[in-house]
């Protein structure tokens, strides 16, 4: 199953930035709706939560929580390339230049061809306007000026310190639009078992504790299960806020003058925190991480109060009108 990845990065860079260890996202976080770079702090407030729901009166509810954090097995880096020339020839060969380059660069990284695909996106012509004089009228009028031809380049690969490499190969070649990157998790099923495994075991410690420790008789109750699960992509969970520090960017004014002052927008991995978990599997994460979640509900439904059989009683109704007791007859 695929994956969206982590950690915003514009690719606006110099190489010396690009010493530094990276995380891999891309800038179509800048354009999701949880991302808001008004003043202030802007945090993902959505609920990831999956919820388990038993409408039924008169019973005893038990829920689990389990949330699972699990890092990516392979990573998925998109690229665009955009090229523009005067003619078809001119912009598609400019384009596979760098393409090429580009391939022979990630090759280089130790990347095999099957882990590069280059996706062609659009090839359409650019218009300009001209003036067109008449007698009476004037008129812009659109006419060919050139072609544009887009590109994504797909580069998969499984080691997240590869990523700083990848970026760096890529700005020396003019790319610096990186989109995106996708993650992927082998065997998701595998990790739902585990979190259904352990759900049920805190389930089980808690039946036993009530049926203890409380003297609830339990066992030949009727019951009913209800499960949900769900799964939380890093890209999902960045918040957004403006740097309290100011930076200028001006040369110093003469004095009594005002100087404009850049306060930075940055963003930060806003992972969902366990408050709300029972359990917690690989508790211990530094990166960005895929986070799932299992919620478990059990309904167990409680005997009623004992009540005793009414018994028969038999009357005679007299001629006379009276009503004499009978007692019954004991075959």
């Amino acid at each position: 199953m695929t994956m969206r990845y982590h950690l915003l990065y514009s690719l606006l860079f110099g190489v010396s930035w690009l010493q530094v260890q990276a995380q891999p996202t891309g800038n179509v976080n800048y354009k999701l709706g949880n991302v808001n770079y008004d003043d202030g702090a802007q945090r993902v407030t959505q609920n990831v939560w999956p919820q388990a729901t038993i409408n039924n009166p008169n019973v005893l509810e038990l829920e689990v929580r389990v949330l699972s954090n699990q890092r990516a097995d392979q990573y998925t880096a998109i690229f665009n390339l955009t090229q523009a020339g005067k003619t078809t020839e001119e912009t598609n060969g400019l384009l596979q230049e760098r393409a090429t380059a580009f391939k022979v660069a990630l090759k280089g990284l130790g990347l095999p061809d099957t882990a590069i695909f280059f996706d062609l996106i659009s090839f359409v012509p650019l218009y300009e306007y001209e003036v067109e004089k008449k007698l009476f009228s004037r008129n812009n009028v659109e006419v060919p000026k050139g072609y544009e031809i887009q590109q994504n380049v797909h580069v998969a690969f499984t080691d997240g310190a590869q990523f700083t490499n990848i970026m760096t190969a890529a700005s020396k070649l003019g790319i610096f639009d990186l989109v995106k990157v996708d993650y992927t998790v082998d065997d998701q099923e595998a990790i739902y078992t585990q979190m259904r495994t352990q759900a049920v075991q805190n389930l089980t410690e808690k039946l036993s504790l009530y049926e203890t420790q409380l003297k609830l008789d339990l066992k030949e109750a009727p019951r009913t299960l209800s499960e949900a699960r769900s799964v939380v992509f890093p890209l999902d969970r960045y918040s957004s806020y403006q740097a309290f520090a100011n930076i200028s960017t001006e040369e110093a004014t003469e004095k009594g003058k005002t100087r404009q002052m850049y306060k930075p927008r940055t963003q930060f991995y806003d992972k969902v925190e366990a408050s709300d978990a029972d359990v917690v599997i690989n508790p211990h994460v530094v990166e960005p991480v895929v986070q799932y979640f299992y919620h478990l509900k059990l309904y167990i439904q409680l005997p009623g109060p004992k009540r005793e059989q009414p018994k028969n009683a038999y009357f005679w109704l007299t001629p006379e009108g009276e009503v004499v007791p009978v007692a019954p007859n004991k075959q």
